[in-house]
């Protein structure tokens, strides 16, 4: 049963990465309403490494979500080294980094993060 809990987590946290990618959209309006930057290459990142995760865990694939996870975790640290600088190759700023790298460490917790196959009714795991 844990195991998908795992899975069913790796979708949730993928389908928060396709939801956060509508923020493109956003016309930079008030604070309120503009709570993520995603622009340009970021987006891509987003939406490419959210449908990798929630295909993951649809297919209960760990390596999938392992890659989802990785994928957001570099592009997280990459946007951490070129904030601020001219050259910014994912169009973000802190918010797509925090976005980034929160969703990215989410995925990597719950892809390596040991499966057992306990039920609830017995206790005993099933081998």
């Amino acid at each position: 049963m844990t195991g998908r809990r795992v899975d069913r987590a790796a979708v949730v946290l993928g389908a928060a990465a396709l939801l956060g990618s509508l923020f493109a959209f956003s016309t930079g309006g008030p604070a309120p309403v503009d709570l993520i930057h995603v622009r340009g290459a970021g987006l891509i990142v987003i939406v490419a490494m959210g449908v990798l995760a929630v295909l993951g865990g649809m297919l209960r694939r760990r390596v999938l979500v392992i890659v989802a996870g990785a994928g957001l975790a570099l592009a997280a640290v990459i946007q951490l080294l070129q904030t601020g600088q001219p050259v910014n190759w994912l169009g973000g700023d802190g918010s797509t980094l925090a976005f980034m790298g929160g969703l990215g460490i989410g995925l990597l917790a719950v892809s390596l993060a040991r499966r057992s196959d306990t039920t609830a009714t017995d206790g005993k795991a099933h081998q």
